[in-house]
């Protein structure tokens, strides 16, 4: 299977998206990595099943579009 995280691109976003697990009492890692573009984006990673991780997907795209 595939690994799956939330990406980041700013600090904006990674608040959004640790405040959205911290609500869900879900427990998060961040690791900081330089993409293609030579940018800092970060990777928050959580320890969940597959539906639950999809479910929580799409609510984070639809918090930083």
């Amino acid at each position: 299977m595939e690994k799956q995280y939330f990406i980041a691109t700013n600090d904006k976003q990674l608040g959004l998206c640790l405040r959205m697990l911290y609500a869900e009492r879900l427990d998060a890692y961040v690791e900081t990595v330089m993409n293609s573009k030579n940018k800092i984006e970060f990777h928050i990673g959580i320890d969940a099943d597959e539906c639950m991780i999809e479910l929580l997907m799409e609510r984070y795209e639809i918090l930083i579009s």
